[in-house]
């Protein structure tokens, strides 16, 4: 679902198997929902008043994303991660953020810069307000747009694939809101450095900023 960047602005907008979509990706991101638990599709219809087809495609969606797995004839649950694959995931994630960025500071433009300020700003909102599920999506969110803006595809494709992981690496930490505050407020002095070009410190802030994604799974 990467480079949805105004998801959570068009909900009313969307069809009902879509907005079922993003009400069951809440559920998991909120932590409502977590790793391991059945999706439970019956009181996700009841709650729609619809059938479970919308719900079901949804989960397939869903499925498809990396948030959910599905048992086959059977039903679906939220996906886990092991401490190996955190540990991997963030490894990976590091090297590619730091290509992007780097990029990214040769090609960047006012308008892009002012996307970047405009999507941290919204994280920040919504961790203020206690909506971590909308403060992992726009996070996710910023960091995809800087990936998207180095017109790299597969660099921007790779990242994508590693969102819903990342994703679930965040759940599993269940890190308290004002530890979140102080990773947010991270992006603020990331674009800065970037506006700048002060790269040497934007690359060792960068370690610091993806790392500490370890921290709690090792």
């Amino acid at each position: 679902m990467y480079g949805d960047f105004d998801e959570l602005s068009v909900i009313d907008r969307t069809s009902i198997s879509d907005q079922v979509y993003y009400h069951i990706k809440k559920m998991i991101l909120s932590g409502e929902l977590t790793g391991g638990k059945r999706i439970p599709e019956e009181r996700i219809a009841d709650h729609f008043k619809v059938s479970r087809t919308p719900v079901r495609e949804s989960i397939r969606k869903l499925a498809a994303y990396g948030l959910v797995v599905i048992k086959p004839r059977s039903y679906a649950y939220v996906a886990t991660l092991s401490p190996k694959e955190g540990r991997d995931i963030t490894e990976v994630r590091l090297s590619l953020e730091k290509l992007a960025f780097k990029i990214f500071a040769r090609v960047k433009t006012k308008e892009t810069l002012t996307e970047l300020r405009q999507l941290n700003k919204r994280c920040v909102k919504a961790n203020k307000s206690a909506d971590i599920a909308s403060a992992y999506e726009f996070d996710s969110a910023l960091h995809l747009a800087v990936a998207r803006a180095t017109g790299n595809d597969e660099l921007y494709r790779m990242l994508g694939m590693l969102d819903a992981k990342l994703q679930l690496l965040r759940l599993k930490q269940s890190v308290p809101t004002d530890r979140l505050s102080h990773y947010f407020d991270q992006h603020e002095i990331l674009l800065e450095l970037l506006a700048s070009d002060k790269l040497d410190e934007l690359d060792a802030l960068l370690d610091e900023h993806i790392v500490h994604d370890l921290e709690p799974v090792i």
